[in-house]
């Protein structure tokens, strides 16, 4: 148990500090890609402020594809007429502009890749008094800064790797550290349930014997007789208690042996149904629907006990109205149904009715004490299945334990 806290502790701990990381990180990436983008659309723009008067005469003054290299440069550009013909441009790699498609938008920002190389090119209109006049589409060579983004991710994917395992391990430490007084606390816990289960059981033994010898004993007044019957009932009701708690203490102890062998489990159930249905005073409409010839490997008292736990359950909370058993096989599972029609479960005490002494409104007059459920999934657990429950305030329960059905 403790170790299954522990993992799911690292666990949320470590997703926990990840999720911070990884949002940390993916903000530093968006800013410095941001700004180094920015940047270069600031240079692109100062510098065609600076030409743009140029740029209209080049329109008029220079020829049809008078485009000239010059490597040396870190903006190029090339001037384009009103119908996005390129007039005339310089350009950094030779034949760029041929890759450039010229489209029909007066503006755009865009990154283009050629073999090895990235660009970011901008196009703005060529205006002046309130006319225009055409087009230039200015850029600058960005290989240098895609790389250093690049290696700048790769950087951080491993950062991120490397504090995962960081926090991994720090996770599983302090849960560990976290954990140890709370372990201590249940173990004592656990070791007083036990101790105190063994020793209570000789006394209450001895009383139990006592009241039986007082019952025998004629002079004692209709009274007396009344009041030894009520101590005997709160002496079983006690003795009942014990034995639930120390079921419960030696199964969180790895101490409850089980005597498994093969059982005829239609039969086992079977029986205990007539049991129930012999009952009197109920107004209960008990269907028994039990598929014939099906077998289980289980400890048998074990299995009673918790066939028993759900029965009486199912009887206790249902005045009147429907109760029904169902077993069968299903894709190589045998599954056990028992629902009623009784009061019901509310959505508030569902999720804790498997807990120990945990008891919903009222339960406490139908003389429960809240370790029934608790055994019956200790039960199931060890014998390997799962117990399901649905229900509702007022409609009833269906309580469905599956096991898995061995050839």
């Amino acid at each position: 148990m403790f170790k299954q806290v522990k993992s799911k502790l690292t666990f949320l701990y470590t997703i926990s500090l990840l999720c911070v990381l990884i949002l940390f990180i993916g903000l530093l990436y968006f800013f410095i890609s941001h700004e180094i983008n920015q940047k270069q659309l600031d240079e692109i723009d100062g510098y065609f402020n600076k030409e743009k008067m140029d740029f209209i005469e080049d329109l008029y003054e220079k020829k049809h594809h008078d485009v000239e290299y010059d490597p040396n440069r870190s903006i190029f550009y090339y001037v384009c007429n009103q119908e996005n013909t390129i007039i005339y441009g310089k350009e950094t790699v030779r034949n760029l502009f041929g890759h450039i498609e010229l489209t029909e938008e007066n503006s755009f920002i865009k990154k283009i890749d050629w073999g090895k190389n990235h660009f970011l090119i901008v196009k703005k209109p060529l205006t002046a008094n309130g006319a225009t006049h055409g087009f230039v589409i200015l850029g600058t060579e960005i290989t240098g800064e895609k790389h250093l983004i690049q290696n700048i991710t790769w950087t951080l994917i491993g950062m991120t790797m490397l504090f995962s395992l960081l926090f991994a391990f720090l996770g599983y430490y302090f849960a560990g550290q976290a954990m140890k007084p709370i372990k201590r606390a249940f173990l004592k816990q656990e070791k007083f349930v036990s101790d105190a289960s063994h020793e209570l059981r000789t006394p209450l033994s001895i009383f139990y014997s006592s009241i039986d010898l007082l019952q025998r004993e004629e002079k004692l007044s209709a009274y007396g007789q009344e009041v030894l019957k009520d101590a005997k009932v709160e002496a079983e009701l006690m003795n009942k208690l014990i034995h639930n708690l120390l079921f419960l203490a030696r199964s969180d102890q790895k101490e409850l042996p089980l005597k498994m062998k093969r059982v005829n489990f239609s039969e086992l159930l079977k029986n205990l149904c007539k049991r129930f249905s012999r009952r009197e005073g109920l107004s209960i409409d008990f269907i028994v629907d039990i598929q014939k010839g099906i077998s289980l490997r289980c400890d048998e008292i074990k299995m009673q006990e918790l066939v028993y736990i759900l029965l009486d359950n199912a009887f206790r909370y249902t005045g009147e109205g429907m109760i029904a058993v169902r077993l069968n096989t299903e894709g190589g599972k045998i599954i056990l149904m028992i629902e009623d029609t009784g009061c019901g479960i509310s959505e508030t005490h569902l999720p804790h009715i498997f807990d120990r002494f945990y008891q919903a409104d009222g339960s406490r007059e139908k003389g429960g004490t809240g370790l029934g459920l608790s055994i019956a999934k200790t039960i199931v657990i060890l014998h390997g299945g799962q117990i399901i429950v649905d229900s509702k305030e007022g409609e009833g329960s269906k309580f469905t334990v599956i096991f898995n059905e061995e050839k």
